[in-house]
């Protein structure tokens, strides 16, 4: 059971002709587990916000309730740096210019954390609710820098670190507050973005920027699977 934004959805307009990670995940989980995996996708592409599925988590409940394996993937949309107004500084997507790189600093990636680990604590400890006392695995994705390598958004080797600072701090907060409730936190951030999360994603990512390609898609699934399969499988 999968639920969150469109980095999961795997759209044929995003990434044509593509295997998500979903799939290939629970194909492999079938393979651990030499049980057949019924696959129910509730990713949204549609921009969901961390808010957005606080909104409407308990419309889920019945699905998450019944699943023995979850992942969560609503890393993308509320970051700073993917606001409207990022850090206060409105970026032009036309022209890829942010007016006022200065105001992404430290302080805004503390402000923009505060603000959402309440709602990363209701989503997770929720879903962990729905499923206590069964075996389960409970999986969540950080987010990949998508900002360094964007042709439409050409950064100097300052403003890049500016953005890595950002990812810094929002995947922090994300995977402390999954941990926290029983989520098994996948690091995609470092896997598509190398150790300080300077590396551009590059061919990791679809001709949007955003989303995973095949190799992307690849990449992802096996870094899930690194995880193994308990309680589920034998390791």
């Amino acid at each position: 059971m999968v639920v969150g934004d469109s980095i999961p959805y795997n759209s044929p307009e995003d990434c044509p002709g593509c295997t998500g990670f979903v799939k290939r995940y629970a194909d492999a989980l079938a393979r651990a587990t030499g049980r057949p995996v019924e696959t129910t996708n509730l990713s949204q592409h549609n921009n969901l916000t961390l808010p957005g599925l606080v909104a409407e988590l308990d419309q889920f409940e019945d699905q998450l309730s019944g699943a023995d394996a979850i992942i969560v993937g609503i890393a993308h949309n509320s970051i700073a740096l993917n606001s409207e107004m990022p850090c206060g500084s409105r970026f032009d997507y036309a022209t890829g210019e942010l007016a006022d790189w200065a105001k992404v600093n430290q302080d805004c990636a503390n402000a923009s954390t505060a603000e959402y680990q309440p709602q990363f604590q209701q989503v997770f400890s929720e879903i962990a609710g729905w499923r206590s006392g069964r075996p389960t695995i409970l999986l969540t994705i950080n987010k990949y820098n998508d900002w360094i390598g964007w042709d439409n958004a050409p950064l100097t080797k300052a403003q890049e670190a500016k953005t890595a600072l950002i990812h810094d701090s929002w995947n922090k907060v994300l995977c402390s507050t999954a941990v926290a409730n029983q989520f098994t936190c996948v690091d995609v951030y470092h896997a598509f973005n190398g150790p300080t999360g300077r590396r551009a994603a590059g061919g990791l990512l679809a001709d949007d920027y955003t989303h995973p390609s095949e190799k992307g898609n690849k990449l992802i699934a096996k870094v899930l699977i690194a995880k193994g399969f308990s309680p589920l499988a034998s390791p």
